[in-house]
């Protein structure tokens, strides 16, 4: 019985070493998909933008998998440079708007299948510089993983956009129509209207 008892302690403790919070990052390379995973304090640095035609702007982005071995809660804290930044984070599912916030905590509830993994920042450069977002994985159980994210926009196209004619119409970030004719009369949070992105506070 003692070696039976032996053994099975001997495996939990195994087990319980393999147990981890798993993040990484995906960027492709020519026509190959490179996947990092990342360590606990990671920082990159991100130059390739998207630009949207109908927006007229430019939007950065980093995605990747997230999971842990021994829980399906995760805590994110996101620490930003400056106020007014645009971005949001998506994970399983669900986007957080950042809201012009400095500091923000959110939890996502992750879990088996590969939308419920997956993760990613959208972010929008209002000018020529560099902005730096710093988000701390956490589910409760092992160490903490903090990822650095550096967006670094060099062009100054986004100086010599041409406004679109003006509809009156205001979205979400996520492009869904409002229902609201006005600014004011919709909650806190990060609007679309007439080509340009506005926080409301």
């Amino acid at each position: 019985m003692k070696k039976i008892f032996t053994t099975f302690f001997v495996l939990l403790a195994a087990l319980s070493l393999q147990a981890a919070l798993h993040l990484n990052y995906e960027k492709w390379e020519g026509d190959e998909k490179v996947v990092t995973e990342v360590t606990q304090n990671t920082t990159i640095i991100v130059t390739e933008y998207e630009w949207d035609e109908d927006l007229e702007e430019a939007l950065m982005e980093v995605k990747g998998q997230l999971y842990s071995d021994e829980t399906e809660n995760i805590t994110v804290t996101i620490t930003r440079q400056s106020t007014g930044i645009i971005d949001q984070l998506c994970a399983a599912g669900n986007c957080v708007p950042g809201n012009g916030e400095l500091n923000q905590v959110c939890e996502f509830t992750v879990g088996t299948a590969a939308f419920q993994r997956s993760w990613y920042t959208h972010y929008t450069p209002m000018e020529a510089g560099e902005e730096v977002i710093s988000y701390e994985f956490n589910d409760g159980v092992n160490p903490t993983i903090t990822l650095t994210i550096n967006y670094s926009y060099k062009t100054t196209a986004i100086d010599n956009v041409v406004a679109p004619q003006y509809n009156g119409k205001i979205y979400n970030l996520l492009g869904q129509k409002m229902s609201a004719n006005e600014l004011s009369e919709l909650p806190k949070g990060i609007y679309i209207t007439n080509g340009k992105k506005y926080i409301k506070q």
